[in-house]
């Protein structure tokens, strides 16, 4: 049995050593490491009034809004313009907790997707927008109004965002050294549903001329106005168009604690334009989980559209159906909605996903996602997860959001039904990463990038004396060193320096038992595993 063992540890080395260059792609793949990456949480990049600010919190009053930006530090990264993502999180558009544990841009799936987004190279914007809305309202038209100004506020306030990160390279000296030719966002959930509105919503009648985006009897609105049956819920003299213009509010002064501007609630704007003239674009948006309001809202020409998505989510529908909020146990039906794959295929038919040039692509999470029996019609550019219920008689305890995880003993998980596992859930943002990043990267070769062409191979990496009783030095031409690992026979950790670009690193050598290592060296140009001998 030792002998076998030892047999199959020396062949898997003699792999690792003879076949484990690989040349990386920055954006395809990560090509810094996470120290490498610069956080700068707590960005204020706008505000704007919310309706919804209990009482008890000083509201209704204008909040702020904020984003944690992560990127490649610009003492390791040479790149002068950096693609964008923008970021949004889940939560179905209500303070955290009280839906589900998520509802943060702090969220654990978030940050895990911003820091693999950097790792690449990208500038990640990771936001946060308004929230509040009448969730568990026995009216249905308060239900659905306020649902539906949660979502317009949301897309109002990605647009400010997108257009502050224009400005902060226009106006604030280029802080964060970005391209403002490429930015896409991506949005988790609740995100999700911002990133299609996004990407579809651009004339008014789009939410307004729907009667299920009508009050159905007079009464009481969702301002506190009177309204009558055929009304739309959405007024823009109140909170501003899709683009956050207009519905101007009165400022009577500053808040004395926040510094914000106090809106005169006696007047009929509620809406504080920001950044007016600067460009809100988005070359791609991608969907985790989220639904299209109506599917008339996709249009020839809108932004490119990529989704993920359960077929059997309970709360947001895979084809077609009816949004589900779940509050302390309780399932508040809102609206019917156009699910991932609906909105997709009218996205695909249109044309407009034509840049991500997917029907191209052979890699094996595309044939997956073709072959899927769920995805009637090998529709292009969604990735269908197959999850079913453990109950058919409890739908809601479908795994929806299977990349999102949290710790099952916290508070705000009390009433979470389906707690995941923080290694099943990074699974999960693998297939995620893979089936996106090809996708982005025809979509960014498409305004001038040059993504996934094979770059002559310049990479030589060296390492001596080998063997060695002392110090072994590792020498890369033709890249620059990020991080240099080395295991033992069976794979274990004994050393690892991360020295950013440089070209040599010393092994102290001398400090280890006699015998072979495995020394992996990553560096701006590729990866290579090599043999170390410790005599």
């Amino acid at each position: 049995m030792r002998k076998t063992y030892s047999f199959l540890l020396a062949s898997a080395l003699s792999f690792l050593v003879v076949g484990s260059a690989s040349a990386q792609q920055r954006y395809l793949d990560e090509v810094f490491t996470t120290s490498q990456i610069t956080h700068i949480p707590d960005v204020a990049y706008g505000y704007n009034f919310s309706q919804y600010v209990p009482a008890a919190m000083g509201g209704p009053m204008v909040i702020p809004m904020y984003a944690d930006i992560f990127m490649p530090d610009t003492s390791v990264d040479a790149e002068a313009s950096r693609p964008v993502i923008v970021l949004l999180h889940t939560g179905s558009f209500l303070p955290q907790g009280m839906a589900s544990p998520m509802g943060s841009r702090k969220d654990s799936a978030i940050t895990e997707i911003a820091l693999r987004f950097a790792r690449r190279g990208f500038v990640v914007f990771s936001a946060s927008y308004r929230l509040g809305w009448l969730a568990n309202s026995t009216n249905l038209d308060l239900r659905r109004g306020t649902n539906l100004l949660a979502v317009y506020n949301a897309v109002q306030d990605a647009k400010v965002g997108v257009r502050a990160i224009r400005a902060s390279k226009i106006v604030f000296g280029d802080p964060y050294r970005i391209d403002p030719n490429f930015i896409s966002m991506m949005g988790v959930g609740s995100g999700g549903y911002i990133s299609l509105a996004y990407a579809s919503i651009d004339n008014y009648s789009e939410v307004a001329s729907p009667t299920k985006f009508q009050y159905s009897a007079a009464g009481t609105g969702i301002f506190g106005d009177s309204v009558n049956a055929g009304d739309p819920y959405v007024d823009t003299a109140i909170v501003g168009d899709w683009n956050g213009y207009g519905g101007e509010a009165t400022i009577i002064g500053t808040h004395p604690v926040t510094g914000l501007p106090l809106v005169d609630q006696n007047q009929p704007g509620r809406n504080i334009p920001l950044y007016a003239g600067v460009p809100h674009n988005v070359n791609l948006v991608i969907n985790l989980g989220g639904a299209l309001g109506d599917s008339a809202w996709v249009a020839q020409g809108d932004a490119p559209m990529v989704s993920f998505h359960s077929r059997y989510d309970f709360f947001a529908p895979y084809y077609r159906g009816m949004v589900n909020v779940p509050i302390a146990g309780t399932f508040f039906p809102v609206v019917e909605v156009a699910g991932s794959h609906t909105a997709v295929k009218i996205a695909n038919t249109f044309g407009n996903n034509s840049v991500l040039g997917a029907s191209s692509l052979t890699d094996s999470y595309s044939v997956k996602a073709r072959s899927n029996p769920h995805n009637i019609g090998s529709q292009e550019n969604i990735y269908t997860f197959n999850m079913l219920p453990p109950n058919a008689s409890m739908p809601f305890r479908i795994n929806a959001n299977p990349w999102d995880w949290w710790d099952p003993n916290h508070p705000l998980t009390v009433n979470e039904t389906n707690p995941n596992l923080k290694a099943q859930s990074l699974l999960y943002i693998d297939t995620v990463m893979a089936f996106t990043m090809p996708r982005v990267a025809n979509a960014m070769n498409a305004v001038g990038y040059s993504i996934g062409q094979e770059e002559p191979a310049t990479l030589s990496v060296t390492m001596s004396p080998n063997p060695t009783a002392g110090v072994a030095y590792v020498r890369v031409e033709g890249a620059k060193v990020n991080r240099v690992l080395v295991m033992d026979i069976l794979g274990r950790p004994v050393y690892q320096s991360d020295v950013p670009q440089v070209r040599e690193v010393e092994l102290p050598s001398f400090a280890w038992p006699r015998g072979s290592y495995i020394v992996r060296v990553e560096t701006d140009h590729g990866t290579q595993t090599l043999k170390l001998i410790r005599e």
